[in-house]
């Protein structure tokens, strides 16, 4: 089994508190090592260095080294790097802005150490702008075979990089519920409708999936994701909905066809919106003379 050394951290540089600083709810930076395994995907290695609640103008730094088999520890100034790193860096980030949980930051990154790799110091200024689950590579330094590991097996990464990324806690304790109904109007005018009650965290992508719709020889799926963003007093919901026609092979792995339908709508408690499952581009309906909708109740549970 091999074991992975790492200190999670959140800290900020010391400085005096900045008069009328705007601070950035609900959302962190945090900037993680990862190892890239010989014959594999690139992992997360267990440490990271998170900004914790942001405040404009406010720099956090952190002080990552890299030493034996790509292993990663971080600390926070005026400490420096581990006795036995072969590389190392001092990341800065400062907050500039925020428009809807996507966040403008300077990012001042220096790989400051740099043992036996043959490798030319490495810097970066730059204005970056990522939203809820974007990310951006910073620096990667290759890892010798011949390594050190924990478990004294031999070692199987060959590279370490660093990364930063923006995106809501892990253990948001909110809990936002959606009542969505797939509404079909059939040629005589009336209604058939399927509800699916989902729940889950704001910001994050909920899934739902009705029940296969016939026509004739063809069954069609209707299913998606509902993304519930809880403002003051009301809900901005985000929609997608896929509209798919099966496969009609008679062991029918896929879908033959298949439609995306995307919205946004705002709802206040004890609403209800409807939207229209509808391309006015579509020359012909998927199954002529019945239409379908999506219905919408949304509310923060807690």
């Amino acid at each position: 089994m091999r074991f992975m050394l790492g200190v999670l951290l959140s800290a900020f540089l010391s400085a005096a508190p900045i008069a009328g600083a705007q601070t950035i709810p609900e959302v962190y930076l945090s900037v993680t090592g990862f190892e890239l395994a010989v014959s594999g995907a690139e992992k997360d290695a267990g440490v990271s260095f998170r900004t914790g609640p942001m405040t404009v103008g406010k720099p956090a730094v952190g002080v990552f080294s890299m030493f034996n088999c790509g292993y990663f520890s971080v600390t926070i100034p005026p400490n420096s790097f581990k006795e036995d790193a072969t590389a190392g860096w001092r990341v800065e980030i400062t907050p500039l802005r925020a428009v809807n949980h996507a966040v403008t930051f300077r990012l001042r990154w220096i790989r400051a150490l740099d043992k036996g790799t043959g490798l030319s110091p490495v810097n970066e200024d730059v204005e970056v702008t990522l939203r809820p689950g974007e990310s951006r590579p910073l620096d990667s330094v290759p890892v010798p075979a011949n390594a050190a590991t924990l478990d004294s097996r031999p070692c199987r990464t060959k590279a370490a990089s660093l990364r930063v990324s923006l995106d809501f806690p892990d253990l948001d304790r909110r809990l936002v519920g959606a009542n969505v109904w797939l509404v079909e109007r059939l040629p005589n005018g009336k209604e058939e409708s399927q509800l699916q009650s989902i729940r889950g965290v704001p910001h994050r992508r909920l899934t739902f999936y009705f029940d296969s719709i016939p026509n004739g020889t063809k069954r069609i799926d209707f299913f998606g994701t509902l993304i519930a963003d809880p403002e003051r007093g009301s809900i901005d919901v985000t929609l997608e909905t896929v509209r798919a026609i099966q496969d009609p092979s008679p062991d029918p792995q896929g879908y033959q066809a298949a439609r995306w339908f995307r919205s946004t709508v705002q709802l206040k408690p004890d609403e209800t919106v409807e939207v229209a499952l509808r391309d006015p581009d579509e020359k012909v309906d998927a199954i002529p003379g019945r239409t379908f909708s999506l219905r919408i109740q949304a509310k923060q549970i807690r």
